[in-house]
Order: structure tokens, then sequence, then C-alpha cells
């Protein structure tokens, strides 16, 4: 997030020199990367968490500003909605799953002209181009109180309807800066009486923009779904201002505000009057919460003791207009803090504020255990795994036991089924896992290699009617693998583990898998495995580049059912064998074609699913008699066989 320092001015006074600002504004959060002069401007680059969307404007940083200092800010002048002069229509058709809130009036009589330099400035300043006053306001509003909005040419909405819904897939859309793009499904969409007009949260249309000739407006201002914006920036590789902060979840409780602030800059700079009742559609008000910080809480979490007077100073300088009784401090948390939400919030923002650098410097007492693993009744399984593991390639990793609320809802599970800490000593590490993968993949994020093998043995928690169930699970991860992949790590887990009965089911029940290229395995009616690629939307959000592979066995399972080998005799005449390419109907299931074709004569000694793509599966068989050497024309009626075989009770074919 760029900050121009004399647009920061307007709002906070400010008393330090620039480089100590910026590290105090670090110390407490705030990271700030750079300031350099652009021009006549000194400009600060900030880095903003994703739990901080207020961060996302110019007045956000402001008030952080203030506090680090002690001082107040100075709140933009708003004013107040100008009074109605017309009654221009407009319907808007919602879908309350797809937004929280939508505020909207129309004005007419406006005249497109290019910005003041003034507001030329501030746009350049934020790394933009200036288009004209209408849009260079919308943008300037955003970026000075971090909601973004958006104008439409009024008389080119058709039917003056606005349809808020999710795209089927597959239509064409053109943006504003006269791109075509084909929208993947379920994006979120704004569509008139006739067409599209509008790639909600993302990017407005061509057809509908602001343009010289336009007279008549629609000005809107949205709090959208940020999963549906997210999953669309991705899917389609576009990325705007706003929708990172639709990602982020701006001010539900500011929409009014800003449309207010944008209303009035353009009848100063643009003219024009409103024509439209205000619209403002939410399914609920959007108000400031209270909220009760105990004092002796705050010690207990921190491990030190702040005086009250100095909790209470720090909340104030927070807006949160502190007021304190026997026992804490009742505060009341503006809308546009949505990020303080329990106790422990607020516990961190007086520790920031207060300095982590002013609490003793202590030794921590908690380590990664490097003991054995005491479940079994001995190591052997758990080593024969790790070497298996090892002698293919992979490395093993230790994770903490402790995983963000944001990792869990990033690969589809749900918080609720994971057991969360009381106490945590961060968000970060605040529930119990229940599953290796996620430490894994996001490993992938941190090491930023193109060819890495990960693997992990160690407990999850998962949360039955007892109680919790902690059980063992082996996972290993791979960013430069195939197919072949899986059949490897499924080998290495049934035959080299001579696991009996296993069998393989392209199909997975687990939200962080591509669902057309995972699978899971099976035995003795359980499943003990789960394997495949991880969706691509799961590593999008971690900002993870290519693919990523992955498996999941459950040890405790695997305990049971991995028994020690007996040994034949090595066979003296040698195998013949075959690649066979067959496709099957949706939904076979392959294990069965497996045990089937291995089953279908004595002299197929062995056979494997070596490779798949769509609905072709190639089946590597090998022909082997212990008698003799087979002949070609011996071969060919084995194949007959399976061939029959497989095509009467699973419909399977040769593929062409």
């Amino acid at each position: 997030m760029l900050i121009p320092i004399s647009w920061l001015k307007e709002y906070v006074e400010i008393k330090l020199p620039l480089k100590d600002l910026m590290w105090k504004m670090t110390e407490a959060g705030l990271t700030c990367e750079t300031a350099k002069k652009v021009g006549g401007e000194v400009i600060m680059d900030v880095e903003v968490t994703a739990n901080r969307p207020d961060w996302m404007s110019i007045l956000g940083v402001a008030r952080e500003v203030a506090a680090i200092q002690g001082l107040k800010v100075k709140e933009p002048k708003i004013g107040n909605m100008p009074s109605q002069t017309a009654n221009f229509p407009i319907d808007l058709m919602p879908d309350y799953r797809l937004f929280e809130r939508w505020t909207g009036i129309v004005i007419k009589g406006i005249s497109i002209a290019p910005s003041p330099e003034w507001l030329k400035e501030r746009i350049v300043s934020m790394g933009h181009t200036p288009i004209n006053n209408v849009i260079d306001i919308t943008n300037y509003v955003m970026y000075e109180l971090g909601i973004p909005m958006h104008a439409f040419d009024y008389d080119e909405i058709y039917g003056q309807v606005m349809n808020l819904q999710l795209s089927a897939g597959g239509e064409k859309f053109t943006s504003v800066d006269g791109i075509e793009y084909t929208l993947p499904k379920d994006a979120m969409i704004i569509k008139d009486a006739e067409r599209l007009i509008d790639l909600a949260g993302i990017k407005g249309g061509l057809n509908s923009g602001i343009k010289e000739t336009t007279k008549n407006i629609f000005l809107h201002v949205t709090i959208d779904n940020p999963v549906f914006v997210r999953r669309t920036s991705l899917a389609m590789g576009l990325r705007s201002d706003a929708s990172a902060v639709y990602e982020r979840g701006p001010d539900k409780g500011g929409t009014l505000k800003s449309l207010t602030r944008a209303v009035n800059l353009i009848l100063d700079l643009a003219g024009g009057e409103v024509a439209s009742k205000l619209i403002d559609l939410k399914e609920k008000d959007y108000e400031p919460t209270k909220m009760m910080l105990g004092f002796d809480k705050l010690e207990k979490i921190l491990g030190i003791k702040i005086p009250d007077s100095d909790t209470v100073r720090i909340l104030s300088s927070l807006n949160l207009s502190p007021k304190a009784v026997k026992t804490g401090v009742r505060c009341v948390i503006p809308t546009y803090r949505g990020d303080l939400k329990i106790e422990e919030d607020l516990t961190e923002e007086v520790a920031r504020l207060y300095g982590y650098n002013r609490f003793p410097a202590t030794m921590p007492e908690g380590r990664v255990s490097d003991e054995k693993i005491p479940y079994f009744f001995d190591d052997t399984l758990i080593l024969t795994i790790k070497s298996l593991l090892v002698s293919c390639g992979y490395s093993e990793a230790k994770n903490l036991s402790l995983i963000s609320k944001d990792l869990i809802e990033k690969f589809g599970l749900n918080p609720a089924k994971h057991f969360r800490i009381e106490n945590p000593v961060s968000t970060e590490y605040e529930y119990m896992r229940t599953t290796l993968i996620p430490g894994l993949v996001a490993a992938v994020k941190i090491n930023s290699a193109d060819n890495l093998k990960l693997f992990e043995v160690d407990k999850v928690y998962l949360k039955s009617a007892k109680g919790a169930d902690e059980r063992y699970r082996v996972a290993g991860i791979y960013t430069a693998g195939s197919f072949r992949d899986f059949k490897t790590a499924i080998d290495l887990f049934s035959s080299r583990l001579n696991i009996d009965g296993y069998s393989v089911e392209f199909e997975t029940d687990k939200p962080y898998l591509h669902a057309s290229n995972a699978g899971s395995i099976k035995a003795a009616g359980s499943v003990i495995g789960e394997f495949g690629e991880v969706d691509p939307m799961v590593l999008g959000s971690l900002e993870i580049r290519g693919k990523v592979y992955c498996f999941e066995f459950d040890l405790d399972s695997l305990a049971g059912l991995s028994k020690f080998k007996t040994f034949s005799a090595i066979p003296i005449n040698p195998a013949q064998v075959e690649d066979l390419t067959l496709t099957f109907p949706p939904k076979t299931k392959i294990g069965e074609v497996l045990k089937l074709i291995t089953g279908a004569s004595k002299l197929i000694a062995d056979a494997e699913l070596k490779d798949t793509y769509e609905d072709s599966y190639t089946f590597r068989i090998w022909y082997q008699d212990p008698e003799k050497t087979l002949t070609n024309e011996e071969t060919g009626k084995l194949r007959k066989i399976v061939l029959e075989a497989v095509r009467s009770k699973f419909g399977g074919i040769p593929k062409d």
C-alpha cells in the first residue's frame, strides 16, 4: 500500500522524523518497507496484513500513526448527503449470499472533464493515471476511506435493472480497459435487462463505463463476499486494488460515509444533482460493538503487568472509547475494526502499542520433541516408513501441531471441527491440526524449491464422541511429480508394507484435493489413505505456483494391516510385461478392475495402474508361467482373457 506523506499529513500531524516513525510503525505491526521521493512527494510503502483491511486506506494508516504518537486523527469532512431533486428509477436485484451491503444513488446532469491538479496529483501518487473527474473521485475516496466504489453510466444500464448473480461459466466480459475475458463458473457479475455490465468486486464493464458523453451516473458502494471475489480473482489471474480490499473485508458500517463523501466531491467537481432516493440494501445493521478487557486476563496472557492507566491510554489512542471499571476496561469497537472480535484481540492491541521491546527477554520453555513415538509396541513400522521415503528422495519435516484459522479455511476445512486453544500465543497457532497436509503444503512456499519432496510422521487431533482422538499419520508432498509418483507412494505402503487386500478408488471427499486427480486407498473396508493433486484454488490462496501432489496415510490403521512378509522362491522363467490402455465409464472403481485383472488367470503374476489421463487408464501386466517361458501366442490369449473380463464386467474397452 502506497502512502503519500503529504496526504497522510492531512489527517495526522507527524512529529517524529520519518525514519523513526517507520521503525515504530514496523514494531507495532504495520511494516514499512521503503520510503522514496517521487517528484516532489515522499511516498511510504507499507505491508498490509490480511487481518487489517482498515490499513488499506490513508485514513486507516493515519489512525495508526496517531495512536503510535499519542495524537488525535483529523477526520475528513464528509458533509451531509445532498437533497434529492428528481426520481430516476433503478431496480437492484440482490442475492444476499453474494454481498453484505449494497449502497447506491443516482446523480443526474454531470459534466465529465479532466480532474483538477490536486486530484490528479493524488491519483498519480498512488501509482495510477488520472482518467476523468468522476472516475478519479471514486478512486480517491477508495484510497482515502478504504472501501471500493464504482460509477456506472446510468443511461447504459438497460431497463435500469441491476441483477447481482453468479456466472454460469464461459461468458465473455470486456472490462473498462478494453480487455476481453472469458469468465469462470461462479464469478460474481451484475447484469442489466439484456447484458453483463460488471465483474463485481474486481472490474467494471466497458459497456457501462463512464465516457466523455456521460450525463447521468449510478454510484454504488458494495461489501462483496470475499470468498467469491478471491476465487474469481485467482481463477482469472486478475487482481485490482478493489479486489485486494474485498478479500480482506472492508468496513461494513462505512458504505454510507464513503458514498456521501464521493457524492459531495462529484457535485463540487462535476456538477449535477441527486436524482434518486438513497438505496441501502443489507440484512442487518452494522453498528459499533461493545467488548470487555479484564486487567487480570491481560496480565495472565502477556505475562507482565501493564499499568491500568497505560492500558486505558492505549485503547483510547485506538479510538475504542475505553471506560475503566474495577476489573477491566469496557470498549466500543468501531465497525472499521472488524478484526477485533474477542478479548484476546484487545490484548494484542495493548501489547503491540505498549511495545514488545519492553517485555522482559525469556527463553521459551517449549520444544519440538525428538523422542521416539511411544504409541506402538515398537518402532518397526515408523522406521520402515521413514526409510522407504528417504530412499525415494524425501526429506523429513517437523511442523507444529497448531495451525491458524486462515490456513484451515484456505484448505476448505471447518474450524468448528478442530480443537481451539483457549489462550493461543498467536492467531497463527490457534487450532489443533486434523491433517498433516496444510503444514507441508505451506512449507512449499517457504522453501520455494522446484523439486521438493517432504514427509512428516506425527499426530493429528480429531474430535470424536469420546472427546479427543489422537492418531498418528504419515504424509508427504512433492512439487515435481505426476501420477507415477502417486503409484510409487501407493506401492510403498502396500507391497513394501505388505498390506492385505487394499484397493484404489479414484474418489475422495477431501476439499483440498483436485476432484478429477485424486483418490483414496481402502483396506479392510475402511479408508486408510488419501492421495492426489492439491486443488489449484488452495495453492492460489497461498500464492504457490505450479502443481503440488500429496498423500496421507493413517498409521493406526496401517499398524493393524501391515504384516510380516513370507517369501517364496524367485521364478526361474522371466515374465512377459505389457501395458494395456483402457477406457471406462465414469465412476468405475479402478481398484476392482485391478482385482479382476490379477484374478483372470493363474498365469497373471501381477498388475498395477501405471498412468491415467481423463477416462483412460494404463495398466502394466506381468504374465508368467513358473514352468516355462510364455510365447507371444500364449501371451496374446491371456490378453484376450483380460480384455473380455474387463469389458463384460466394467464396460472397459481398449483405447484407440
